[in-house]
């Protein structure tokens, strides 16, 4: 038999360290290739001004009368090798013969020994300075030092035995000679590059430490912090092995303030669950206890029709009393189902509603279906149309429920009143009979399922229908209670609800 292998779930461990990993890696390499432009940029420049800066050292050195020149050359060139960057590379000519320093080094294409009274032939080096301002003649401080300078120091790119080379170059007249000398500095380009090819290496390799380093510590933090997560697991795999419809998630003091939601919204699905599990077994027990009674009156009138036959005087009368079981079980189941559902208080959808047709609508259906002896009536104490805020469905279920009761346990020949109108922010319906009333105390044990009040245990009705009413109205965010009668007999119930702008 072939098995497919399911496929792996990813750890929330390696999906939190990838999504912090991979911006940071990221951000390591943007700061690494910043790092080595700006390093780049930073060198090339460097390199450039000591070039520039050793061409007019030397350059100032023949400058100086021929007595002192003899000796200050020497001791320039050995200053310009000794310093932090030593400088090795560097030729002075006049005309085509190579003076002093490197005769492979060539001066530029453009170079004659005598002046052809052009200055500056090419654009002079000049660099960026931030932090203070020099004025600078032609690169100089002093302007004596620059007047006998043809071409001032410029950069131009060159070879040097088969291999570039950045080479610093100034022309000028040297003191007590009538003609030019072309003073030349030069570095290689290599070494510059290897320079930089070595620092980017270390950066790079720094980076992948520190973000190894970083790995390592967060994949630690994730572990820590992921502590709560695992406890609140343990709590509930040890609920699963002793399973209890009371158990809730325990956080402790310490644990993070984002693991309280998810435990305040766990612990309310238990909440509703363990209410659903017992409405479940309240509602089995109900039903089994309350359908005893007219399953036995039906039992008992088929056994009547079975012994004497329908046609006697026992079985006519079995057979008017057998409806009567089924329409007080069938009553029964119908607001057994109408409990059940009316205590799911989820999914009801709350908004702005036309109290004021709902009621006589309701009213209306009521009165047409009413016994001939009870008189119904309906009156609207509002100015216009009363909004109330609420579901219209369930609404007129809690004033038809209400009702029904006022009809149902009023006495013969009375009446039923309903009243709308409209009190500071709420609206209310009221519902008023002439019936027998409840006691005052007894009018709150009435909202208990299946409670009787005495003297009305001859009237058809399950006990039901108030709590019922309690039930929707609590689901609507209304509030029923009860009271006695406007005219001083019977029950008057009032519904109010959350009154919205007209």
């Amino acid at each position: 038999m072939l098995h497919v292998r399911s496929p792996r779930a990813p750890s929330l461990r390696v999906r939190l360290t990838g999504a912090v990993m991979l911006p940071l890696a990221a951000l390591v390499l943007f700061f690494g290739v910043v790092t080595v432009l700006v390093t780049h940029n930073t060198e090339a420049d460097t390199v450039d001004r000591v070039l520039v800066g050793s061409v007019r050292t030397l350059s100032l050195a023949y400058d100086s009368p021929p007595q002192d020149r003899v000796r200050l050359v020497p001791l320039a060139i050995h200053l310009l090798k000794r310093r932090a960057r030593p400088v090795v590379h560097y030729s002075v000519y006049r005309g085509a013969r190579a003076i002093a320093g490197d005769a492979a080094l060539l001066p530029p294409a453009d170079y004659a020994r005598q002046w052809n009274g052009v200055t500056d032939a090419h654009a002079p080096a000049t660099f960026y300075n931030a932090y203070r301002e020099h004025r600078l003649v032609r690169g100089y401080l002093e302007p004596a030092d620059a007047q006998a300078v043809t071409q001032a120091a410029y950069l131009r790119d060159g070879t040097l035995r088969g291999k570039p080379v950045r080479i610093a170059t100034e022309i000028r007249r040297a003191a007590g000679d009538d003609g030019l000398i072309a003073i030349q500095i030069a570095d290689y380009v290599d070494d510059r590059a290897a320079f930089e090819k070595n620092f980017t290496l270390r950066v790079f390799l720094v980076g992948l430490a520190a973000l190894a380093v970083t790995g390592l510590l967060f994949w630690w933090a994730i572990h820590w912090g992921l502590r709560p997560l695992l406890d609140m697991t343990r709590q509930v795999e040890q609920a699963r092995q002793d399973a209890s419809p009371s158990f809730r998630l325990q956080a402790s003091q310490t644990a993070p303030v984002e693991m309280r939601p998810f435990v305040a919204a766990f612990n309310g699905l238990m909440a509703r669950l363990d209410r659903a599990a017992d409405s479940l077994r309240q509602f089995t027990s109900n039903a089994s206890h309350q359908m005893r009674t007219p399953l036995a009156v039906a039992r008992v009138q088929l056994d009547v029709l079975d012994r004497y036959g329908p046609e006697s005087p026992q079985g006519q009368a079995a057979l008017q009393d057998i409806p009567y079981a089924i329409d007080s079980l069938e009553q029964l189941l119908r607001q057994l189902i109408a409990l059940a559902r009316s205590e799911d208080q989820e999914g009801t959808l709350l908004e702005p509603f036309d109290l004021s047709e709902v009621t006589s609508s309701v009213t209306a259906d009521r009165a047409a279906l009413a016994p001939a002896n009870i008189d119904i009536s309906y009156e609207d104490e509002s100015d216009g149309a009363v909004t109330a805020i609420g579901e219209p469905r369930l609404a007129a279920e809690l004033i038809g429920n209400l009702l029904d009761n006022a009809i149902r346990y009023n006495r013969p020949g009375g009446a039923v009143s309903v009243h709308l109108g409209r009190r500071g922010e709420n609206a209310f319906v009221e519902i008023d009979d002439t019936g027998p009333g409840i006691p005052a105390e007894e009018r709150e044990r009435v909202w208990e399922r299946f409670y009787r009040v005495r003297g009305q245990s001859q009237a058809s009705g399950t006990g039901l229908g108030l709590p019922i009413a309690r039930a929707l109205a609590e689901r609507l965010g209304a509030r029923v209670t009860l009271d006695d009668g406007r005219t001083g007999q019977g029950l008057c119930a009032r519904v109010e609800f959350s009154a919205a702008a007209a």
